[in-house]
């Protein structure tokens, strides 16, 4: 629930007209929202509005927006789909990293020593901090 003004409590899929479910746009977790024009014609909600503020900053994905907006993820895709329907915002795909041939196993092995190396120096301040 979120506190609506006045301080009354209000549901989070008030926001959305109680639409649980996106229309198919093809958005997922991990989408990139970026603000692409100004709508004037129709007032938007607070929610809207937010989530326009918000990428506007910079790019945003779902699940960030979801998190600051602290609000489901159900109800974020339905207000982005909302407002790339009004052309409001652009909508990215992430990166597809699946067939990148530069990933070599020298890589992925000096990536797991820096972590295990500083996963050791993590642990060593929590007992000296202990």
């Amino acid at each position: 629930m979120t506190t609506a003004p006045g301080g009354r409590r209000s549901r989070p899929y008030a926001g959305t007209g109680g639409r649980i479910q996106a229309p198919s746009t093809g958005l997922t977790i991990d989408t990139q929202i970026t603000v692409s024009g100004t709508y004037t014609e129709q007032p938007l909600s607070e929610a809207h509005l937010s989530a326009l503020r918000l990428c506007s900053e910079s790019s945003r994905a779902v699940s960030e927006l979801a998190g600051l907006l602290q609000l489901p993820v159900g109800v974020i895709t339905v207000l982005i789909a909302d407002l790339h329907h009004l052309r409001l915002v652009t909508l990215q795909s992430p990166a597809d990293l699946s067939n990148i041939d530069n990933v070599s196993y020298g890589l992925i092995t000096r990536v797991l020593n820096g972590l295990k190396a500083q996963y050791q120096e993590d642990t060593k301040g929590n007992r000296r901090a202990n």
